[in-house]
């Protein structure tokens, strides 16, 4: 079973996900998808969840899923869409605590920055937070980005795309592996999986010029060290990511990140890399072996 849910920034703007209880529930679980994807992807992932009694709600960003009221409309950020996103999950962390359960945060690629600058806005506000398929420690080819998204992206143009910043945000991942059957293969080694993600018209859509104008504006602060000694030392941090994953350029950058919070006293943050997997590791073959590294984070007693 599964119903949609909304919350509400004091902009006046929603955003919608989905939910999946689960009986006898224990644990909250609550997450914020990735680029060019929605919400819905994520119901076998929360149905394995449900089955540990764990209740899972995933907030699609703007642009995507339940917030994109057709295909043509997709990945359209308004202004400030970072910051709102990043108020948007308190509120969407609010509404599954509000059951007096433990709550989690989980953010997947995009999303993963998104939870890394909640981090920093609202420190200590759930039991713990996953990153999965994220990067870190590139903020000066970040603010370089965003200097150049200022200057390419205006009012007149924000809802179309541009492929200067599309090729500069996604252009190296294609490139990633070699042997390649169809551009996408940097999601997933499973087939079966980047064939449905090539098929499904709400996926791989190319990227508004606003939406990477607002996006990299997010990135190009967020590993700013006055921005992440706010992170409380007492968060529980657990990054995970496939090795040949190019997001996280093959590793380096969830290291990076994972090293990055040891040094400012976070002993809560561990790190496991995937052998063999790429971007998508909750969508691989051997994905269970993810789900149930993230269901022992959670559920520390779970065997």
């Amino acid at each position: 079973m599964s119903e949609i849910f909304e919350v509400r920034i004091r902009s006046g703007e929603s955003l919608k996900g989905w939910f999946w209880p689960a009986e006898n529930a224990v644990t909250n679980l609550t997450i914020i998808t990735g680029m060019n994807e929605y919400a819905r992807r994520y119901e076998p992932f929360a149905q394995w969840m449900n089955g540990h009694h764990i209740n899972v709600w995933c907030l699609d960003a703007f642009g995507q899923g339940l917030n994109a009221p057709s295909a043509d409309l997709l990945e359209r950020w308004p202004q400030g869409a970072f910051d709102k996103t990043v108020k948007a999950l308190m509120q969407m962390v609010r509404l599954a605590s509000s059951n007096g359960l433990p709550t989690f945060l989980m953010g997947h690629s995009m999303g993963s920055f998104i939870v890394q600058a909640f981090l920093e806005k609202y420190p200590m506000s759930t039991s713990g937070i996953i990153l999965c398929g994220s990067n870190g420690g590139q903020m000066r080819l970040m603010k370089i980005g965003y200097n150049l998204a200022r200057s390419l992206v205006q009012d007149h143009n924000w809802y179309q795309s541009n492929p200067t910043l599309q090729k500069l945000g996604m252009g190296s991942f294609a490139k990633a592996v070699k042997d390649r059957e169809t551009d996408f293969d940097w999601l997933s080694y499973n087939k079966e999986n980047v064939q449905a993600y090539i098929d499904d018209p709400y996926c791989g859509q190319e990227n508004t010029g606003g939406f990477w104008k607002e996006f990299l504006k997010g990135l190009s602060t967020i590993w700013d060290n006055r921005e992440m000694k706010k992170i409380s030392s007492r968060e529980k941090i657990f990054i995970i990511s496939g090795q040949d994953d190019p997001v996280g350029r093959m590793g380096k950058g969830p290291v990076w990140l994972w090293r990055k919070y040891r040094s400012l006293g976070i002993t809560g943050a561990i790190l496991k890399l995937y052998p063999g997997m790429r971007h998508e590791i909750l969508n691989e073959t051997d994905k269970e072996i993810v789900y149930r590294d993230i269901l022992s984070f959670i559920q520390p007693g779970y065997r």
